[in-house]
């Protein structure tokens, strides 16, 4: 390897960097937050939630990218985080991404757990990594879109129903079982008052009337990004897959550095067509 492939090697991987630093959108009211815990004295805990919860993200994220998809961008704000997109996916891709969060979550857990099992020190400094992973999957297992559960519940719908009536059905659920806590938070003003219970609905009501779309995924198909790369020299790559591979699935091979060309090949490996990476997005609808 010459020094100018080490140097081109080097620039693509700066460059990469500096695109995740893109990737995640901070809203001025997500340090509300920071302010309330620094109030309350719990900044250990909330810097523990903080950093789980953009990794459940991530986790939705690089699955999403298996499995041919991407999403535009992690955006933190007053009600947590969530990955901004489109919807554009299959119902079986869609349980797979939905599910990658709470697993990730699921496995801290018993890792911690475990970890104060055969190391009762480690409670000192994993107790607030546990409490908010739990607290993170226990959030988004509560049957509301557009949290995990909620999503698992609309991918049900659309099993039989429309995507949009999927939607609709999907928010009425959600209604309901919002209306069921807030009623739980007036009956606390008669014995308990539960001023958090009472945070949570209002914070969930936000989420789901927020959210207009039936994910928060999208396809990486940033036609005019790529348009403008191509005026600059851009290396050609061929990608050679199965002739009966999905259109959706190519979009994994898609990056800022090439132009990709798609030879689809028999069971003999002879080249049966060819798709170029505008065509794709073409017959994807996105150009």
């Amino acid at each position: 390897m010459n020094i100018m492939q080490k140097f081109n090697n080097f620039r693509q991987k700066m460059r990469k960097s500096v695109n995740l630093f893109k990737f995640v959108k901070i809203d001025f009211s997500f340090f509300l937050i920071l302010f309330i815990a620094i109030v309350i004295g719990e900044v250990k805990l909330y810097l523990c939630f903080v950093s789980f919860l953009v990794l459940h993200e991530l986790s939705h994220f690089f699955v999403a990218k298996k499995l041919g998809y991407m999403a535009s961008k992690i955006h933190l704000n007053f009600f947590g985080a969530s990955l901004e997109g489109l919807d554009d996916f299959s119902i079986s891709d869609e349980i797979k991404i939905v599910l990658a969060g709470p697993m990730l979550n699921v496995c801290v857990i018993i890792f911690c757990y475990l970890s104060f099992w055969f190391y009762p020190e480690s409670y000192e400094y994993l107790n607030e990594v546990l409490l908010a992973n739990i607290g993170i999957f226990m959030f988004n297992f509560l049957p509301i879109y557009p949290l995990d559960l909620g999503r698992i519940i609309l991918t049900l719908f659309s099993k039989k129903y429309k995507r949009e009536d999927s939607l609709k059905k999907t928010k009425k659920v959600s209604i309901c079982f919002i209306f069921m806590m807030f009623v739980a938070f007036l009956v606390s003003f008669f014995f308990d008052f539960n001023f958090t219970l009472g945070f949570v609905c209002v914070n969930l009501a936000c989420l789901l009337f927020k959210e207009t779309k039936g994910t928060s995924f999208r396809r990486e198909m940033f036609v005019n990004h790529k348009l403008k790369l191509i005026k600059k020299g851009l290396l050609e790559r061929n990608v050679y897959v199965k002739s009966d591979t999905p259109l959706y699935s190519l979009f994994k091979f898609i990056d800022d550095y090439h132009f990709v060309n798609f030879m689809f090949v028999n069971d003999n490996f002879e080249t049966v067509n060819m798709l170029s990476e505008m065509e794709l997005y073409k017959k994807s609808g996105y150009a």
